[in-house]
């Protein structure tokens, strides 16, 4: 396992050990997911580049139209005063922002149509001197099985679809094309425009190298809902007929990658040089 891997199977566990542990002391749904959000912009502020800022609140652009509350909202700090942000409530000029994330505990279709709302909304604004902002949606535990999950993403009109999108709990990851091609190349493949996918844990060889392409499998007799493999608990997933076992870490991952990338382009900045550290294994998916 290469270093990167490495590190981000820890930032993983860090970051769902905050939720786990959050989610058993608090009984109220409003504060569980206020503190799933509050985890993921952690890790956020953590990983973009500094001339960015990460918060939350509304979108609002000159004609004093308003976007729906949004829980993660990605600003350039660098460029713009902050005369819209003296308070709590806090209110992003629509052409300061860069990317605006919906974050849900759980994920299932009223979950993804509510996130679909929210980028319809976001897309009425009309700024001034630059595009709309990308919008992405994370959830952390799925209630529903991951094809079903994948038909209600693809159902959504296409004014509605997260440009990307990670569930995290069982390494589901995907958006439009455009975006996840720079970084996945042609693992994304060149049958749809919208793409839906799965990060699996891989066969190792004998020297304990990953097997691109070759995931392992469950016990046939398994009871439980993880698996434990070379020290390390993964969740077992259905795929259509099949069980198979979710790697989260490279979701996240490549969820992250592909977001600091789309931030760079999108400003005509020089793409950033982590992306040359993922390797073939650690870029591999399976689209579903």
């Amino acid at each position: 396992m290469s270093v990167v891997e490495e590190y981000w199977s820890g930032v993983l566990r860090r970051l769902q050990a905050e939720v786990d542990i959050f989610n058993k002391l608090v009984r109220h749904w409003g504060e569980r997911g206020r503190e799933n959000e509050l985890s993921l912009a952690r890790l956020l502020e953590n990983l973009v580049p500094q001339r960015y800022g990460v918060g939350s609140g509304m979108v609002i652009d000159c004609e004093d139209r308003y976007s729906q509350q949004t829980d993660i909202v990605v600003f350039n700090q660098a460029d713009e005063p902050a005369f819209l942000a003296q308070s709590n409530q806090v209110l992003f000029p629509i052409e300061n922002v860069r990317a605006c994330i919906e974050v849900k505990t759980t994920v299932n279709k009223d979950e993804i149509k509510e996130s679909g709302t929210k980028r319809e909304s976001l897309h009425k604004l009309i700024p001034k001197q630059s595009t709309h902002p990308l919008f992405h949606f994370v959830g952390y535990t799925p209630s529903q099985h991951a094809e079903t999950l994948a038909g209600h993403l693809r159902g959504l009109e296409d004014k509605q679809r997260p440009d990307l999108f990670c569930i995290v709990d069982n390494g589901m990851i995907g958006g439009r094309r455009e975006l996840l091609h720079p970084i996945l190349g042609d693992a994304v493949g060149a049958d749809a425009n919208y793409v839906v996918a799965m990060t699996y844990l891989h066969d190792r060889d004998s020297s304990g190298q990953r097997q691109i392409g070759q995931y392992y499998e469950p016990p046939a007799d398994f009871t439980e809902a993880r698996v434990l493999y070379q020290g390390g608990s993964y969740p077992i997933v259905k795929v259509r007929k099949d069980w198979m076992v979710a790697e989260p870490s490279r979701a996240l991952l490549i969820f992250c990658a592909c977001l600091v990338h789309t931030l760079a382009v999108h400003e005509g900045k020089r793409p950033p040089a982590s992306s040359h550290y993922l390797s073939g294994a650690t870029l591999d998916i399976a689209v579903i």
